[in-house]
């Protein structure tokens, strides 16, 4: 039989060593995407760049508004599991909990919502589980649009790469994105069965906790419907951040390309849990996706996928310091 200490020395062994390695795989990632965007802006075509910040103002303000939609849905969560709270309250908790995603593992996001939300009234662990939901549907939703508008922003380099029978798929501009949405709308009853069932059995540690209602299929479909609106105005975001180091005016014919970006470099900068925020992993992806565009190309890829970090992260500084500071009046303070 092992020994009780040696069982107990193996968690804090693993404690001890893992921030070292995720930090230290964090620290490799940042290197190599960093050394492909020096690579890339060598090779690109000496362009001369300017940055029309005006256009910085509406890409912050439609990225704030593109999670409102996320708001309700999560508020929707909580609405169902009897967790009723108030608009101000969602919204203060949702937007200063993004500030979560910035520390590796990113479960500090659910930590801060599940807490501010109890100040509310709410129960913080339905808070935290009804967050890490509404998280989920909303990277789903953001996978699926990637994938259903995968033939048109991929560029034809990456396409041959793939096997003969993907390789097809690059025509069929509409089948794709049916197939995509009829598989996401399938997966829902799913979805919602396995919410449920993950809920009642971490409310099975919580003897304080209410009973939990069923987590519907029709509500996971609203959800997934809702975020998909949220990521639309992300793509637009985008779109005026490209503005910014463009001329002309803006080119809604783009897009669908703003928002795969957007949705793509997003999901993955999310399931690489060892990346703050998603730094350095959004910015390659988004990166490889735009510089195979005619009317980008390497440098204002580059340019643009730095921006676009510093834009969303400056709002939601700002966002979460005012909300956080504007406590509503009935909240409670203890």
């Amino acid at each position: 039989m092992e020994d009780s200490s040696e069982s107990g020395a193996k968690p804090r062994r693993k404690r001890r060593w893992w921030p070292f390695v995720k930090w230290t795989l964090f620290v490799a990632v940042l290197y190599f995407v960093g050394k492909r965007a020096v690579a890339l802006w060598q090779s690109s075509p000496p362009t001369e760049l300017h940055v029309d910040v005006r256009w910085l103002i509406p890409a912050a303000a439609l990225y704030l508004i593109g999670w409102l939609p996320s708001v309700w849905f999560w508020r929707a969560l909580l609405g169902r599991i009897d967790q009723h709270i108030g608009w101000r309250h969602a919204i203060r908790a949702y937007y200063v909990g993004h500030m979560g995603k910035y520390i590796p593992g990113k479960a500090l996001v659910l930590v801060i919502r599940g807490a501010l939300v109890e100040q509310a009234g709410a129960n913080p662990v339905l808070g935290g589980l009804t967050a890490a939901y509404e998280t989920l549907v909303s990277m789903a939703a953001g996978l699926a649009i990637a994938v259903g508008l995968a033939p048109l922003v991929i560029g034809g380099g990456l396409w041959q790469q793939m096997p003969t029978a993907v390789q097809g798929l690059r025509e069929q501009t509409l089948l794709v994105p049916i197939i995509v949405a009829v598989a996401t709308f399938a997966s829902t009853p799913f979805s919602a069965w396995l919410f449920t069932r993950v809920g009642r059995k971490a409310l099975g540690r919580d003897p304080n906790a209410p009973p939990t209602p069923a987590i519907t299929a029709g509500l996971v479909t609203q959800g997934v419907l809702i975020t998909s609106v949220g990521w639309m105005f992300h793509g637009l975001s985008l779109g005026c951040t490209l503005r910014a180091i463009s001329s002309g005016p803006l080119d809604l014919t783009q897009f669908p390309i703003w928002l795969a970006s957007v949705a793509l470099s997003t999901f993955s900068g999310f399931v690489i849990l060892i990346a703050p925020g998603g730094l350095g992993v959004r910015e390659w992806v988004l990166i490889e996706i735009l510089k195979d565009q005619p009317a980008i190309g390497g440098d204002k890829a580059i340019v643009a996928a730095g921006l676009l970090r510093a834009v969303w992260f400056f709002s939601e500084i700002a966002a979460a310091g005012v909300l956080y500071w504007l406590r509503p009046r009935n909240l409670k303070t203890s």
